[in-house]
């Protein structure tokens, strides 16, 4: 059988008015299923499927577990699970780890459709912060699929397409009007070419919690920990990009762990604010209270830990930026 030719399109901050232009210009008869991740709330009511289905030809429904791929048809990730596909021709729905602190995320569905699809899959990465779907985009490209970026200066956040542009040094970009006649000429191309046998057996599907990018390749320990969960991470090095993994399947792009391990560290420095403050009011309290029976020493303890809570406070707030710094 030959394998139907897929599009995956990911997108965050700025995504949505790309993913718009994008979808206006997709052909009726678009021989390729359509798979889109956008980074929005976790409300469940999203309605960016029906925006979609409005702005464009082609019908766009919120993706269900089991769901079939379709030629002519978008699929969008709903919020709080993992979209994957699967070598039976359907989308597979998962609850497991976040990863680039998103679920969805954009580097899952690229990983799953270069595991499975492989030549077959063109990628489109919109306007976003940080570097979700880099490490997927390598991944497609080394499968031999096609990767594509919103150019940066047509973005709105540049930060995402660069980040694509290092990891798949030949992914071609072009502004967000012009992004869905080049993903539909490249996926009539595969449409028409023959069938390009997979160079990892066939299986079923990846399982529900199987996340891991690549499997036993490049994996190097580090000292590093994970900012969710505080487990180990492992490096993985691909040609052009390396990602980390915590054996939990917490897994982040460098400039996603940067961002992750920055807001961590300034949750545990208030964290210290906390708890020096809540010590100097229980000395005080016991100080006030039980004269007889509490050492004379907690009122010099109460005062240290006071001092020291508001210095660290000072400090927190003369350090920490109003705005994470640009990556770019």
């Amino acid at each position: 059988m030959r394998t139907l030719p897929l599009v995956v399109v990911g997108g965050s901050a700025g995504g949505i008015e790309a993913l718009l232009e994008l979808a206006a210009e997709l052909p009726a008869d678009l021989p390729a299923a359509v798979l889109v991740i956008v980074h929005t709330s976790q409300r469940p009511d999203t309605a960016l499927a029906r925006i979609l289905a409005r702005a464009g030809p082609l019908p766009a429904a919120l993706a269900d577990d089991g769901a079939p791929l379709r030629p002519g048809h978008i699929l969008v990730a709903g919020p709080g699970r993992h979209l994957m596909t699967s070598r039976t021709g359907t989308v597979n729905l998962s609850a497991a780890p976040r990863v680039n602190q998103h679920r969805p995320a954009i580097d899952v569905l690229f990983a799953s459709a270069a595991r499975t699809h492989g030549p077959h899959v063109t990628a489109a990465v919109l306007s976003g912060a940080l570097d979700d779907g880099a490490a997927g985009a390598a991944l497609i490209a080394r499968a031999g699929g096609r990767v594509t970026v919103q150019d940066p200066a047509d973005a709105r956040f540049s930060s995402m397409p660069r980040a694509v542009q290092r990891s798949v040094p030949d992914a071609v970009a072009a502004r967000a009007s012009t992004l869905g006649p080049v993903l539909a000429d490249l996926a009539t191309c595969m449409a028409h070419t023959e069938d390009i046998p997979m160079s990892e057996p066939r299986d079923t599907a990846p399982a529900a919690g199987d996340l891991d990018l690549v499997r036993n390749d490049g994996t190097v320990p580090s000292r590093i920990v994970c900012p969710e969960c505080s487990g180990a991470l492992a490096r993985i090095d691909l040609p052009h990009i390396s990602y980390y993994r915590c054996h939990v399947g917490h897994q982040y792009g460098p400039q996603s762990l940067e961002a992750a391990q920055r807001e961590a560290a300034e949750a545990k420095l208030w964290s210290a604010v906390a708890a020096l403050e809540e010590h100097a009011a229980l000395a005080r309290h016991l100080t006030e209270n039980m004269l007889d029976t509490v050492p004379p020493d907690y009122v010099t303890a109460a005062q240290h830990s006071a001092d020291l809570a508001a210095s660290l406070r000072e400090r927190i707030v003369i350090a920490t930026p109003t705005a994470p710094p640009d990556p770019e």
